[in-house]
């Protein structure tokens, strides 16, 4: 069931299988994060999927004034963060990997130096071969209008020395689905971001790759679903009254879906929320989501039929946020980008295991899962995070 967003009609759709390719979903920030608006989320946990994975999330480094994309190709070839005492702060922190590492473990760094007083944070492109300022200088798309309009402006990306932050954009979490894409709900397939293929740490370049493989084998299994199974019942009542649960936000005056969203980004970006993760810190934010869900979400309005549709995100947000802090209170230790500073080390001996979430009969439930390592033809024997030493986590978190 939904509705146009634009003339608000009713939309009932009749399928025997549904693919879910919704992305996955973020707290719109800046960099082009707009489509992540976690409607998946929502879709997928009201229908019973168990979600996995949510105590990960994205964050990453950008321009304090503006967005840009391709730091890991600039790092590479002689790009650095600098403290404000001018040094390549990340090669203490990881003799073998500096700053040519995952934008958790750079941001990480940025907040210990800020600690110790050598803040703010500057990305510098000094030390390039002008040959690969060239090459890497952007001239298509969003960012080569982005390069053009902020040269238009003064400013020289590659020419100056520009302050940097940790920005959070996205979850890595999604629903748990068999390799062909199938989930525990018999018909629902899910491909794309939408079933967590990330692990937890940048890999990059990957948005193809994961689209054309999990649209495919997903694709192919519920068209196979499809061709045994005839067409079931569709209750048009209970469609309708599922529909109106929204629908009746329409021509409301009342507080708007964008103000809910922003309120989500502001809990997720609380230093001790974002990446230096603690108890406190989480919990703290639990309990905002949770003020927000009583006293706000009851008040929102839409205008328009486009304004319902934000609506529908706003709610599908406050719902991620809140999957994403339970899941992170409850993982106890540190791996890949999760980093709790309370528990800064890894756990196998009690986490190697998976956090799954699903709703049932209206109310949260949450378990493990041991991660199948026996059944794995290849066997990890190291880890990513053993490759950085940090300073010994405060007390007092």
């Amino acid at each position: 069931v939904g509705f146009h967003s634009q003339s608000g009609v009713p939309v009932f759709i009749k399928a025997r299988a549904v693919l879910l390719a919704t992305n996955t979903g973020g707290w719109k920030p800046s960099y082009h994060q707009n489509t992540p608006a976690s409607e998946g989320v929502s879709i997928a946990w009201n229908a019973g999927c168990a979600m996995r994975n949510f105590e990960f999330w994205k964050v990453w480094n950008v321009p304090v004034d503006f967005a840009w994309e391709g730091q890991t190709g600039l790092l590479p070839k002689g790009a650095r963060f600098l403290n404000a005492n001018g040094e390549d702060f990340m090669k203490k922190y990881s003799p073998k990997f500096g700053a040519k590492a995952d934008p958790h473990y750079n941001t990480r760094g940025m907040v210990h130096e800020v600690r110790a007083g050598n803040g703010p944070i500057r990305f510098d492109c000094s030390q390039m071969k002008p040959e690969d300022v060239e090459t890497m200088r952007p001239r298509a798309g969003w960012m080569g209008l982005n390069d053009k309009k902020l040269r238009e402006l003064g400013i020289d990306f590659f020419g100056q020395e520009l302050e940097w932050m940790p920005q959070v954009r996205h979850t890595y979490g999604g629903i748990v689905a068999d390799l062909d894409g199938s989930t525990a709900i018999k018909g629902l397939y899910a491909a794309g971001l939408a079933r967590n293929p990330d692990p937890g740490v940048y890999m990059g370049g990957w948005a193809t790759c994961i689209t054309a493989t999990t649209g495919y084998s997903a694709g192919e299994a519920a068209a196979q679903f499809v061709q045994g199974h005839d067409a079931v019942a569709f209750d048009e009542a209970y469609a309708a009254s599922r529909l109106e649960a929204f629908t009746g936000y329409l021509g409301r005056d009342g507080i708007a879906p964008k103000d809910v969203i922003s309120d989500m980004r502001e809990v997720m970006s609380a230093p001790d929320i974002a990446l230096m993760k603690t108890g406190k810190g989480l919990s703290r934010g639990l309990d905002r989501v949770e003020e927000i869900r009583a006293e706000v979400l009851p008040h929102l309005g839409a205008r328009d039929p486009h304004e319902l549709a934000k609506l529908f995100e706003a709610t599908s947000t406050v719902l991620l946020t809140e999957l994403c802090l339970n899941a992170a209170l409850m993982r106890k230790e540190s791996r890949a980008g999760h980093y709790r500073e309370d528990y800064p080390e890894r756990d196998n001996e009690h986490w190697l295991k998976w956090i799954e979430q699903k709703q049932v009969d209206g109310k949260r439930e949450v378990h493990t899962v041991p991660v199948p390592l026996n059944d794995y033809p290849i066997k990890p024997y190291r880890y990513y995070m053993d490759n950085f030493s940090w300073p010994t986590p405060p007390k007092a978190v």
